[in-house]
């Protein structure tokens, strides 16, 4: 069997790995990527944690499914602000300075 610290580790690095992504990187969409990453390596960590509780109980699991749930919600609205950002200023790039029109 695994041992719990191979998966906190593992979660530690996906969640360290994610951060970076959000922080460097100025492209939406590479920052929503960031973000599920993130997300994922504090699914991996509930899920070691139920797993090698004294008292096996699929509290975890089940709080993983509701966080799968929020965070594809999450995704869909992220999604739709990215299109909404490209179609007014035509990039997803947050780096790039955006000239305002003045009507």
């Amino acid at each position: 069997m695994v041992p719990l610290s191979w998966y906190i580790v593992l979660s530690f690095m996906l969640i360290g790995l994610g951060a970076y992504g959000m922080m460097v990187k100025r492209n939406l969409i590479r920052i929503l990527i960031g973000a599920e990453i993130m997300g994922n390596g504090v699914n991996i960590a509930l899920v070691a944690f139920s797993l090698y509780s004294p008292v096996f109980t699929f509290t975890g699991q089940g709080l993983i499914i509701l966080v799968i749930s929020v965070a594809a919600a999450h995704t869909a609205l992220a999604l739709v602000l990215m299109l909404m950002y490209n179609r007014r200023y035509d990039t997803v790039d947050l780096g790039k300075p955006i000239e305002e029109e003045v009507v």
